[in-house]
């Protein structure tokens, strides 16, 4: 029996581990980005996708020197099905700003995209010899629908880019972190529909 129960615990550490994201640090141009692949998004996104109501992908980027936070930013996916095209419009937003708007032809592209995010451009290089690391959490439509485009308009009229080194948190960014505290957690009829985590390895930057 002992035996069996090792099987089986190793077995579900493996399913977990293999769906498990992934964070990769990306350093282009004196800018750290990130890709986050490997999402392991719930079915009924599948359903969703085509309802013609516009499904929200949030995102909070977290820089680390060791212990100390040297940055966030707020990324926001919409994916929104065109009934009459029958096309998807997929955006990404960095705090509140657009950085890239695409229309992609097939529910599968989507996936592939939201399985293979790039995000480029999220904070400027950091002038250290200590060792870094980036922290995404990930959540799916954690918001009633009716209520965001009150909370898009909020942040649009409030954003402020916050430098690494600056002392106040950046509107948006306060947004976001109000969202992920009230949504994140387990239970509770604010649940999110999915979340997931996901921590980089240690990297480090070289000054050229």
């Amino acid at each position: 029996m002992k035996c069996a129960v090792r099987v089986l615990i190793g077995l579900m550490l493996w399913i977990a581990s293999s769906h498990a994201a992934e964070l990769i640090p990306i350093v282009n141009n004196g800018v750290i980005g990130a890709r986050l692949a490997g999402l392991g998004f719930p079915d009924s996104l599948h359903k969703d996708m085509r309802s013609g109501l516009t499904n929200r992908v949030f995102i909070r980027v977290i820089l680390n020197e060791q212990d100390k936070q040297r940055g966030m930013r707020s990324i926001e996916i919409t994916v929104k099905y065109d009934l009459w095209d029958e096309t998807f419009s997929v955006v990404q937003r960095r705090d509140a700003a657009v950085v890239r708007t695409q229309v992609l032809k097939t529910q599968g592209e989507v996936l592939a995209y939201l399985r293979g995010l790039d995000m480029p451009d999220l904070f400027p290089m950091v002038a250290s010899t200590r060792s870094l690391t980036l922290h995404a959490d990930v959540l799916l439509n954690p918001i009633q629908r009716e209520r965001m485009e009150q909370i898009q308009k909020w942040v649009r009229e409030n954003s402020s880019y916050v430098p690494i080194e600056g002392a106040a948190e950046s509107s948006s960014n306060a947004m976001f972190n109000r969202i992920f505290e009230q949504y994140a957690g387990a239970g509770g009829d604010a649940a999110a529909e999915w979340r997931e985590s996901a921590v980089s390895a240690v990297f480090s930057v070289t000054a050229p």
